[in-house]
């Protein structure tokens, strides 16, 4: 069954209006007609079962036939990835994959050695795509949490936006990070339901000396992640699912 975005406005008295982008996508895209049924979710944790109505030019009208519980629920815990910005292709690549494996929110992080330059406005512009991105990947992947993409900020700042209780993971090759198999199940294992995870993961040419050092000083714990040197794309999407795997979440 099609599934798309409707949001929370949108509906009201057991009907729901399509308009837009969603509403060329039903007539044009997917031509379904008076009568046909597909999924809808909120972003916000709802799905939909809606049945179409009318066809109008400018939008779609629908019965909200009863609202369904996910396709795909929510990690217990928050899961947040910090990713270090990656050339745009890559870092679309990056989005795309952790919202599918469950990611609950993404910090794009401006490091030493980034490569990422632009204003303010260009900055904006990638946010704005990286939440598309997101919204796209939850859409397909079956859940009903569209994973918020926060303003690109620098590793100063996005290190201390953890709390004292999070746990706090450096995914790095450096010599001082444990192999995960040996630290995340002891790291993990009294994860409560409301503790929130942050996963900082470097990009194309890694973590400065400095940077490195900063974030374990703000209790970041370094860990690594296997014998190989990975693509900046593929680390985050291994170290994701390594956590998620012992939060025995996959």
């Amino acid at each position: 069954m099609h599934r798309i975005f409707l949001p929370k406005s949108a509906i009201a008295d057991h009907r729901a209006a399509l308009v837009g982008a969603e509403a060329h996508k039903l007539r044009n895209v997917l031509r379904l007609a008076t009568g046909d049924e597909l999924l809808a979710t909120d972003g916000l944790g709802c799905d939909y079962l809606l049945k179409i109505e009318r066809m109008a030019k400018d939008a779609v009208c629908c019965q909200v036939l009863a609202t369904r519980k996910p396709q795909s629920p929510e990690t217990r815990n928050q899961i947040v990835l910090m990713q270090c910005c990656l050339s745009s292709s890559k870092m679309d690549q990056v989005i795309d994959k952790a919202t599918q494996l469950g990611a609950s929110k993404f910090i794009p992080v401006a490091s030493e050695k980034s490569k990422f330059r632009g204003d303010d406005s260009h900055f904006k512009k990638k946010v704005e795509r990286w939440a598309r991105i997101a919204q796209a990947a939850a859409l397909q992947s079956g859940r009903a949490v569209f994973p918020p993409v926060e303003p690109i900020m620098p590793l100063t700042q996005a290190i201390q936006m953890p709390s004292d209780c999070d746990k706090k993971l450096l995914f790095s090759p450096g010599g001082e990070a444990r192999a995960a198999c040996d630290i995340l199940p002891e790291l993990l294992s009294d994860s409560g339901q409301n503790e929130s995870v942050y996963l900082l993961v470097g990009p194309e040419s890694g973590f400065s000396d400095v940077e490195r050092i900063t974030a374990i000083k703000h209790d970041f714990i370094p860990v690594r992640m296997g014998r190989h040197t990975l693509r900046a794309e593929t680390a985050p999407v291994v170290a994701l699912t390594l956590v998620l795997h012992h939060l025995d979440e996959l």
